[in-house]
């Protein structure tokens, strides 16, 4: 390798290096605010330990003296003095890195960071590099020296060494690891987590198209006459890739998706790679714009599958760097070689994949690889890193608030950030809310002092409109509502809870519990009828009718159980609620001399409470009839037929999130 070949390679290296930013970039962008942190020191951890793990391990089992065809027999961190030897190591060093990064936006945002790092290791020190001898290794004559090579597989740049080989492992591992909380719901349906910065994910893709081409020139090894059809082939496939993606997504959902534009370009990329040296242009192009479909497909089959890939990882590196080799043989050296091709892709799924997915399975088993529930709520910056965020600072003060009701705490605030700006508004409206809130709170009490007991007392137990109906004079109060819905809440083995705990740790449960709940009731302007024990009950549509009662009452139960687990979090118990929820005609009305109480009756009330009783707990349960109300707004999901105490069969279902909101209404707009 003449001088000027080593000067180019050395660029070439440093374009690669340059990759590991353009996935820091992708990863960061791409996943949630309270995990970008992670992924980013995950980045720069995993290049630094597979770049040591293959100078100590890799490389020599990876271009060492062929061992029968199987390994490099090179030992132990390989001391090189000749400048040839060294160039060649730390070009090889930067495509070991790249395969291990490949593994980190699949398992964002829910597996350790030592997991992960066991995970680099695996990778960089053995899958990749005996993998990478099989298919690379040559002899002191420059033959081919691994078996695969040696029977005519044939992988110019690595779409199959470096891509599918670090997909594969990605799919081991996300299938092991599990999705993400709250990625697939009960029903089926995939749901997609909004990134915290998708232009900088698009950065992080520029950097990794730049990247490519010191990827696929700097195989050549030096600068030849083939250098100019490998840039110019990466571009094409690249660039078929993005428009591939664009066209195929714009053609499925009717808009053009980004999340498919940049892994469509990345997919063209990954396939042209293999072939980069041979291909004409017309056949890059079609080798990318067939990688654009694989993407999406790709995608669409592992959500079949309830599989969780953040980024698209196995899409973009495993499936399109398998097609990369095949499209060798299809386009480049003809179809004399697809079998050595097909053997090839099929030894690196059961090296790769299988191989990984085994010993991966067998580490979960004995380290889990998996952060906590906790720490995946709270975000791996946080739970893992303590690597605290203005966005966060902001969080924490505001639950404060909302924990303890007290107004005089403030946010951090900084005219230097956006966050910090945002501070600055946010308090000068918490102090003027507090000023009123004071004003409110005096006048309150002068206007208290001035109202009779008679009043003050009809008011605090009966809903306003009820009362003034008896102020104005009214002895019987009794109202027939057509249609209202009715909704019971049970906290689920409290009463156990409560023989552990003294009297007063159970009233002031409750007292949080229910406290929140009337906050939520407030909002939508929804009554409150009564508590008993552990069991809550307000209804919706009474005493004033209102057209959209049922769905209000149901996004009010979303919000409760919401509640509920928030109040767990804050406490460290984990408590879950029994919901059930049914509408139909009512009749409601006051009874009692003594202590007035306003009440509902009807066969609607009872059904409501035998539904609650057969609830699921920590669900949302729900007759046919609140379906057939509110179904298009919600996500629904049916339970099946259960027999109801007093009542008999009825097919329940459950609640699983909201597909639009309802009006919400403050209190004065509910006493309207």
């Amino acid at each position: 390798m003449s001088t000027s070949d080593q000067i180019w390679v050395l660029v070439c290296c440093a374009l690669v290096f340059l990759m590991q930013v353009g996935f820091m970039c992708v990863e960061a962008g791409i996943t949630r605010t309270k995990n970008n942190i992670s992924v980013a020191l995950k980045n720069i951890a995993d290049f630094s330990l597979s770049f040591l793990l293959f100078w100590i391990v890799g490389y020599g089992l990876m271009f060492g003296a062929s061992g029968w065809g199987l390994l490099g027999l090179g030992g132990l961190a390989p001391v090189a003095t000749e400048p040839e030897a060294l160039v060649h190591f730390l070009f090889q060093a930067v495509f070991a890195g790249t395969a291990a990064t490949i593994i980190s936006g699949a398992v964002a945002e829910r597996c350790s960071f030592h997991g992960y790092l066991i995970l680099t290791a695996l990778t960089a020190g053995f899958i990749y590099p005996v993998f990478g001898h099989w298919a690379w290794a040559t002899d002191a004559q420059g033959e081919a020296a691994g078996w695969l090579a040696a029977l005519g597989f044939r992988d110019f740049a690595g779409s199959g060494v470096v891509h599918a080989v670090g997909g594969s492992v990605a799919l081991a591992a996300v299938i092991i690891i599990g999705p993400r909380d709250g990625r697939f719901l009960e029903t089926g349906s995939a749901r997609r987590f909004n990134g915290s910065d998708l232009p900088m994910t698009m950065l992080g893709v520029f950097l990794l198209w730049l990247g490519w081409f010191g990827f696929n020139s700097g195989s050549a090894l030096g600068f030849d006459e083939r250098v100019p059809t490998i840039l110019f082939n990466t571009f094409a496939g690249g660039s078929a890739g993005v428009l591939g993606g664009i066209a195929l997504s714009w053609y499925v959902t009717g808009r053009p998706n980004v999340f498919f534009a940049m892994n469509g370009g990345l997919g063209g990329l990954v396939a042209v790679t293999a072939g980069c040296d041979v291909l004409s242009p017309s056949q890059a192009i079609l080798t990318g714009a067939v990688a654009s479909a694989l993407v999406l497909a790709g995608d669409r089959l592992l959500e079949r599958f309830r599989i969780d890939d953040v980024v698209g990882a196995v899409p973009v590196h495993m499936f399109c760097g398998l097609w990369g080799l095949v499209a060798v043989s299809i386009f480049g050296t003809g179809l004399a070689t697809l079998p050595s091709q097909l053997i090839g892709a099929a030894v690196l799924l059961l090296w790769a994949f299988a191989g990984s997915f085994a010993v991966i399975w067998l580490l979960d088993r004995l380290m889990p690889l998996r952060v906590s529930h906790h720490v995946e709520t709270i975000g791996l910056n946080i739970g893992e890193h303590n690597a605290n965020t203005d966005l966060n600072e902001l969080f924490e003060v505001m639950q404060r608030q909302a924990r303890d009701r007290d107004l005089s705490i403030r946010v951090p605030q900084s005219p230097f950030t956006e966050i910090g700006q945002i501070g600055i508004f946010y308090n000068s409206v918490m102090y003027e809310l507090e000023r009123s809130f004071k004003r409110m709170e005096q006048q309150s009490n002068a206007l208290q002092g001035a109202l009779g007991q008679h009043q003050a007392l009809l008011q605090s137990v009966l809903p306003k409109s009820v009362a003034e109906r008896m102020n104005d004079g009214e002895t019987q109060i009794v109202d027939q509502f057509a249609d209202a819905t009715v909704v019971f809440i049970d906290l689920v083995d409290f009463t156990i809870l409560s023989a552990q705990q003294t009297p007063q740790e159970s009233v002031n449960l409750l007292k949080t519990l229910f406290g929140e709940y009337d906050k939520v009731i407030e909002r939508f302007g929804l009554e409150k009828i009564k508590t008993i024990g552990d069991c809550y009950m307000f209804v919706s549509g009474v005493p004033t009718p209102t057209p959209d009662h049922c769905a209000a009452a149901v996004e009010a139960a979303i919000e409760i159980e919401f509640a509920t687990r928030q109040v767990s979090q804050t406490i460290g118990r984990n408590f879950k609620v029994r919901i059930g929820i049914h509408s139909g005609p009512l009749i409601a009305g006051v009874v009692g001399d003594l202590r007035f109480v306003y009440d509902l009756w009807g066969s609607t009330v009872n059904t409501a409470s035998r539904i609650e009783e057969a609830a699921v707990p920590g669900k949302i349960t729900v007759s046919e009839a609140v379906i057939d109300r509110v179904g298009p707004d919600f996500v629904y999901q049916r339970q099946g037929r259960v027999r109801l105490r007093s009542i008999g069969p009825m097919i329940l279902y459950s609640i699983e999130g909201r597909r639009k909101s309802v009006r919400r209404q403050d209190a004065s707009e509910a006493e309207v």
